[in-house]
């Protein structure tokens, strides 16, 4: 990886990372309370589990802290400012 990404590569991580988001949401039952969203920061794999599932290469981030109201609080959704904000610590355009 170098030390720049495009901002295609970039908006791509950040739209997998809401894809992903919206995925748990959608049967956020069938996951345990403590679920995070990992990323390998060597190959950009993408995977939801809980913290020990993950260990060397993997960075964690609580699902719940990429996750907000949606516009009439009447559901969830994927927080795209900060799936936004996680992508862009990944990928560092110029």
């Amino acid at each position: 990886m170098s030390d720049y990404g495009s901002y295609t590569e970039r908006d791509a991580f950040n739209e997998a990372l809401c894809n992903l988001v919206e995925e748990y949401l959608q049967d956020k039952d069938a996951y345990p309370a403590d679920t995070v969203l990992a990323i390998n920061s060597k190959t950009m794999e993408i995977e939801l589990g809980t913290q020990t599932d993950f260990v060397t290469n993997w960075e964690t981030y609580p699902i719940q802290s990429l996750i907000r109201n949606n516009e009439d609080n009447s559901g969830k959704e994927a927080d795209i400012d900060a799936t936004h904000e996680l992508a862009s610590s990944y990928f560092f355009v110029r």
